[in-house]
């Protein structure tokens, strides 16, 4: 969908464009090829160092890389002293993200049960399989669509009484697969594990009020400019929140659909990188004030 977002992003040259989830930097990479200049955001310090060590360099003057969360996004970017004209969240994490075992976001090979974007908070996934209770566990699984979230959660309270807490990924993602046979599982494209871990991501790194808060940050900027406001959303909590922010909006006149429903990828694409499946794309343009 890079092509579409894009051309919904409208860049133009001369430009400001915030893409407040720097990630690998393929989004800020083609924002300034089309000749657009770029406020990039990301609270993965790793993620910051490799922007500023691969596309820096390449373009002085129109690339602005800050480290930090972007639930500050207004205080961020007028800081800058830049108006810009759009605002690009693409939601999930970076494909860098995902193959670093250490991270602990894939159970396709065996880490630590970390899943922390910033290194730098002490709030791990192992300290949370810790830590809360059973009803605190469930609330968790549920608010990440996982169907068997009390069993889930009354399994892992169960099995930290025992002393067999799993602590790696892989002895996670087995954890709860072992509750989904006990349910009388079915085999099928999805792994059992991957909304649960879902959950737990979203959980240590607090992605639902961050968005709540980044989306409210963008509108107050995006007013002002009458800018563009484009989000790529990966599971429907995300897209829940999305929506019902860009709707609200509208309702009150500060905004305008670019589009009346959500876009999702091409057959094509999915096929391609089948990551994008689940992709969902809203956007607004905001009436300057």
């Amino acid at each position: 969908m890079l092509s579409e977002t894009m051309a919904w992003l409208d860049v133009r040259p001369g430009q400001w464009y915030v893409d407040a989830n720097l990630g690998g930097g393929g989004h800020t990479r083609e924002i300034l090829e089309r000749g657009g200049s770029v406020i990039a955001i990301d609270r993965d310090r790793e993620a910051v160092h490799q922007a500023e060590e691969h596309l820096l360099p390449h373009h002085p003057g129109r690339l602005l890389i800050l480290h930090g969360n972007n639930r500050n996004i207004d205080e961020l970017i007028r800081q800058t002293g830049h108006s810009v004209a759009g605002i690009l969240f693409d939601l999930g994490w970076s494909t860098n993200q995902g193959e670093d075992m250490e991270r602990g976001l894939s159970f396709s090979g065996e880490g630590p049960l970390d899943m922390r974007l910033d290194q730098s908070q002490e709030e791990t996934a192992e300290s949370l399989l810790e830590s809360l209770t059973e009803d605190e566990l469930e609330r968790v699984f549920t608010e990440g669509d996982e169907p068997l979230a009390a069993p889930i959660a009354r399994a892992i309270v169960q099995a930290r009484r025992e002393g067999r807490l799993p602590r790696t990924t892989t002895a996670l993602a087995a954890f709860v697969s072992g509750v989904y046979y006990r349910k009388g599982f079915r085999r099928s494209r999805r792994h059992p594990a991957t909304r649960a871990f879902m959950a737990l991501r979203i959980r240590v790194n607090r992605e639902y009020e961050n968005l709540e808060e980044s989306l409210r940050g963008s509108r107050d900027l995006l007013k002002e400019s009458g800018g563009r406001l484009i989000v790529l959303s990966f599971h429907s909590g995300e897209d829940r929140i999305v929506k019902r922010a860009l709707r609200l909006w509208v309702s009150e006149g500060e905004a305008q659909f670019l589009f009346r429903r959500s876009l999702v990828p091409g057959e094509a694409e999915v096929r391609n990188n089948p990551r994008s499946r689940s992709a969902r794309m809203r956007g607004v343009l905001f009436v300057a004030s």
